[in-house]
This record gives structure tokens, C-alpha cells and sequence, in this order.
């Protein structure tokens, strides 16, 4: 078990989300777990909800070294009676929810002609899109009762710019993108904040089985986000109201250029698989993906399904 970095938090912010309830889903690991230990450090009381027990009991003994508490709720959230029974735990505990991170997914590699295209989509649209529908359905009624709440939902750099080899896992978080963009406008003048977050490649382990060469093409060489810079997005942009948000900001080069065209959106994906380019525009200034996790050793803790890949 390892405290919360220092800098996890918004030094900005101190106890800005002071007895908030915050539900995280994906909790026991990575984005999950540095998200609920972010908002510990601020003052929030975390609902972890993972499919690992004894991953969730370790960030909870983390958010105690922290002088918090969290309430553990084993969750896989593509069952929708493990959901039910996550939100009427909430509930019982704590009688509200103020916050909701949509953060449990799957990634699979896998090109749209292979024999396993459909059913490393269908797993993937499950437990990335449809649990987080799911949920989050359950739970806007409760903060319409409340008259204020904030949703945010984990989507990708692929949920605007889809990579060969990577076509299920884009579709499934343009799905994520599209929802919130649609709840956002949906829940508008209702006090219930609706964000979604896009960072590229992460150093966390679900792209750990993925040979280097499999790699999305502008991820080959670019210097991975820590799950704590995501974690410290999540905070600002529940603090600051904002419906989306970019990571890395030279992230944002490659996605304006897909919206200006897909050629120029295509050719500057291709551009950023060599070294230089992606040094110039301040993406590839670092340690790879794989020597990063190379320096971490070993994970402590299998993969969820095989050929699981990015968030």
C-alpha cells in the first residue's frame, strides 16, 4: 500500500470537496484508484466499486493513511443487479451521491477483418459504455432530488480519433462521448455538471500485454500520462464546470486536425510514429509506454480479459 502522492490534489483547492460523496467505479486500480485518493486528499468520502475485493481493501487502507475512510462495494458494473446493489449501498450509507466517475472499462486490440472483432466489441461496449448507462441512470434520479450533482465519464483520445487496430475500442468510447455529450445537454439547467475526459496513452497496466509494435501508430513514442495527472483532470474539471477535456493539451493538435479533415487527421497520426515529430509537438519527450511499465516491474495483479488494452 502506498499514501497519495503529494501533488495528487489541485494544490488550489484544499478540502474543496469536503464531505462529498464521490462514486468511482474502476476504483481498485490505475485512473480508478488515484481519482478516490484525490478526492480523500480533498475531504471527499469515496465509494469504491470494483470487481476485486482485495484490491478495493487496499485502496481503502490507503485512503485511512490519509486520515479518510471509503466504503468498498465489490461491483462488476456489466451485471445490472451488482449496479442496483452498488447505488442502494450508497444510498444506505451515506443517503446521497454528489459526485459519479465513470471510470470501470476494457479495452481490446483487434482489427475490424479479425475472427474476434464482434465479441471484443460486445465485451467492451458492456463494461465501458453500457455499465456506465447504466449506472449513471440509476443515479440522475437521485441527484434531480438533490438539485445538484456532477457526472463525469471516462472516455478516451479515441473517443474523437480512431487508430487501425483499435476500431471496437474507439467506437465504444465515441459511445461515452456522445452519451455525455447528450446527458450534458439533456440535464442543462438542472444543477447536475456533466464532464468527459479524454487522455491518450496512460501509464497503467492495460496496455502492459500489447507489443510495442501493436501500439496505436501516435502512441509508439509518446510519454505516457500517470494515473495522477488523469486523476487531477478529474478534480478540476469538476470543480471548474468543464464538459470536456483534453490530455495531453498537444493531444488537442491531432484531434482540431481530424475535425479539419480526416487526411490531415490520418497523416498527422502517421506523422507522430516517428520519434522527432513526436518530440516536436511535446508528446514524446520522456519514457515510452513499455519502459515506463518496464520501471515499475511487474504488476502485482492479473488483466482483466485477454488483449485488454488502453485507459
Amino acid at each position: 500500500m502506498t499514501p497519495c502522492p503529494n501533488d495528487i490534489g489541485d494544490k488550489t483547492m484544499s478540502k474543496a470537496f469536503k464531505d462529498k460523496v464521490v462514486l468511482v467505479t474502476g476504483a481498485s486500480r490505475g485512473i480508478g484508484r488515484a481519482t478516490a485518493l484525490a478526492f480523500a486528499r480533498e475531504g471527499a468520502r469515496p465509494i469504491l466499486a470494483a470487481r476485486s475485493s482485495e484490491g478495493l481493501t487496499e485502496v481503502r487502507e490507503d485512503i485511512r493513511l490519509l486520515g479518510g475512510d471509503a466504503l468498498c462495494v465489490p461491483t462488476d458494473v456489466t451485471s445490472p443487479s451488482d449496479v442496483d446493489a452498488l447505488v442502494q449501498a450508497a444510498m444506505n450509507r451515506f443517503g446521497r451521491i454528489d459526485i459519479l466517475v465513470n471510470n470501470a472499462g476494457i479495452g481490446k486490440v483487434s482489427a475490424v477483418e479479425s475472427p474476434d472483432f464482434e465479441e471484443d466489441l460486445r465485451l467492451t461496449l458492456q463494461a465501458s459504455l453500457f455499465g456506465a448507462i447504466h449506472l449513471t441512470r440509476q443515479i440522475v434520479p437521485i441527484m434531480r432530488q438533490q438539485q445538484s450533482g456532477a457526472i463525469v465519464n471516462m472516455s478516451s483520445v479515441m473517443g474523437r480519433k480512431a487508430f487501425a487496430r483499435f476500431g471496437g475500442y474507439a467506437i465504444v468510447m465515441h459511445g461515452v462521448s456522445a452519451f455525455s455529450d447528450a446527458l450534458r445537454q439533456e440535464l442543462s439547467g438542472s444543477n447536475i455538471r456533466v464532464s468527459v475526459i479524454h487522455p491518450a496513452l496512460t501509464a497503467t497496466d492495460l496496455l502492459r500485454d500489447v507489443d510495442e509494435t501493436q501500439m496505436p501508430p501516435p502512441f509508439r513514442h509518446m510519454t505516457p500520462l500517470t494515473s495522477e495527472q488523469v486523476a487531477r483532470a478529474v478534480l478540476k474539471a469538476v470543480r471548474r464546470k468543464t464538459p470536456r477535456v483534453i490530455l495531453p493539451r498537444p493531444a488537442s493538435v491531432l484531434l482540431l486536425a481530424e475535425a479539419l479533415s480526416p487526411r490531415i487527421g490520418d497523416f498527422l497520426a502517421s506523422a507522430l510514429t516517428r520519434k522527432p515529430v513526436a518530440f516536436l509537438v511535446g508528446m514524446g519527450r520522456g519514457r515510452t509506454y513499455h519502459q515506463t511499465l518496464a520501471d515499475q516491474g511487474p504488476t502485482a495483479t492479473p488483466i482483466m480479459l485477454p488483449r485488454t488494452t488502453i485507459r
